[in-house]
């Protein structure tokens, strides 16, 4: 009988001892496929969420907010040094204006309100203005209600959950031609009884009107979305934009990014804003369920490599005088050596395939408790913090995060849970075999 042979019908000598081994081995390789399958998921969202979360930055020219504030709008030169700067894959850029009862035949969909009035409440019809280049000097209306208009590359930022802009008919505009069409909110078109083919008049000129958009936010469902050049054509500011959202490659690039954009631009020539804190949350919380994952696998190796360790070492004092005996009648400490390990090694392969195949079914509900378990705790955190809106958006962002983690087994990840089942096997025998290769047959014999 060869060593191999004799190492495998060892293995099942005592068959109750043998059952409790390849038991525990078996639950300690599923839980290390379970926690590699946990940990590579993460990985991967964590290298999704670097990628697509908290990526945009907000160019706006120093000191203007919306229609409020001063400052002069960013110039076609800026943009191009936005476009072109280093980690920035794209860049969309916005101008917006106002239309008054003077700009358009539209009626406004908005009531102006108290709240509105206030805001308008240093204008009338008699107070006058000293334009730009002081050629002329201007009225001011008196306080009405008023169209925003958006100048737009990509009609799809107006969008409010992140994705493309609900068109509810029609079709979308090129942001990137000069036509005369237009994209109208659901408001505004019901309260002009406006329908796709429709048109309308703006600056002096005819605009048809492509589609209707819904955002679901009464304020943007009032408005009009053109192409950038048209309304940099029709409100005579060509090159000029009011903002630009610039996505960079990485959530690990946008701080260096910020920074190169303030030496270009000159940080008191523009103001910028970004996303880098919420990408920093998504990606911590998703970092400590991977080093969960990986301290998960760390302990289930150590656990089954002496689970294999004190079964050899017990075995191997069990067989003192077996192995003393082979010896004396010419076996050598290698053969001897290697049915220890054969066996350590049966031992471990019947737990491995017991273990992988309850990994392989356990993996999706560890992932999922680890990622519920995580949630819950950031959820838990916010609520005895007393969280405000805007880091209660945050918050949802980052439980969007975790909860979007799916489970996923990659012939990697089995891979490397076999190589793990080896190592086991491997530091398992290793004490036993030095044990063994002690062991002399005169000593054995007269002791025994």
């Amino acid at each position: 009988m060869n060593v191999i042979t004799r190492g495998v019908k060892n293995s099942l000598r005592s068959p109750m001892r043998s059952g409790a081994i390849i038991l525990m081995l078996a639950i300690s390789i599923g839980l290390i496929l379970s926690m590699l399958v946990a940990r590579s998921s993460v990985e991967s969202k964590i290298n999704d969420v670097k990628a697509t979360t908290g990526t945009s930055i907000t160019i706006n020219p120093a000191g203007v907010q919306g229609f409020a504030g001063g400052g002069n709008p960013l110039t076609s030169a800026q943009v191009a040094t936005i476009s072109s700067t280093t980690h920035i894959v794209s860049a969309t850029t916005t101008l917006s204006d106002q239309m008054g009862a003077s700009d358009t035949n539209l009626t406004p969909s908005l009531t102006l309100g108290s709240f509105g009035a206030r805001q308008q409440r240093f204008e009338s019809s008699s107070s006058t203005e000293t334009a730009p280049n002081n050629s002329a000097t201007v009225s001011r209306p008196a306080p009405t209600p008023r169209i925003a208009v958006t100048g737009t590359t990509n009609p799809n930022s107006y969008a409010t959950n992140g994705g493309s802009l609900t068109i509810t008919n029609g079709a979308t505009i090129n942001g990137s031609s000069s036509d005369l069409v237009a994209l109208v909110g659901s408001s505004l078109a019901t309260k002009n009884n406006l329908t796709t083919g429709s048109t309308f008049t703006a600056y002096g000129k005819t605009i048809t009107v492509s589609g209707i958009y819904s955002t679901g936010n009464t304020f943007q469902d009032s408005g009009v979305i053109m192409p950038l050049a048209t309304v940099q054509t029709l409100t005579g500011q060509a090159g000029d934009a009011s903002s630009v959202i610039a996505k960079v490659d990485s959530s690990e690039n946008v701080d260096a990014t910020v920074s190169n954009l303030k030496t270009e631009l000159g940080s008191d020539k523009v103001d910028i804003t970004s996303e880098a804190q919420q990408a920093a949350s998504s990606v911590s919380s998703l970092t400590a369920i991977s080093g969960l994952a990986l301290a998960g696998v760390i302990g289930a190796t150590i656990a089954g490599a002496v689970i294999v360790l004190l079964a050899m070492v017990m075995i191997v004092r069990e067989r003192r005088r077996e192995i003393g005996v082979i010896k004396a009648i010419g076996g050598t400490t290698r053969k001897v050596v290697g049915q220890f390990v054969t066996e350590a090694l049966t031992l471990t392969i019947i737990g491995a395939i017991i273990g992988l195949s309850f990994g392989v079914v356990a993996s999706g509900p560890m992932t999922n408790s680890l990622v519920s378990s995580q949630a819950a705790s950031n959820s838990a955190g916010a609520q005895l913090g007393g969280a405000g809106p805007v880091f209660r958006r945050g918050l949802n962002q980052l439980n969007t995060n975790l909860t979007k983690v799916q489970s996923s087994l990659t012939p990697q990840v089995f891979v490397a849970s076999i190589g793990i089942t080896l190592l086991i096997a491997i530091i398992g025998s290793a004490v036993p075999a030095w044990f063994i290769s002690r062991i002399r047959p005169a000593e054995v014999l007269r002791t025994e």
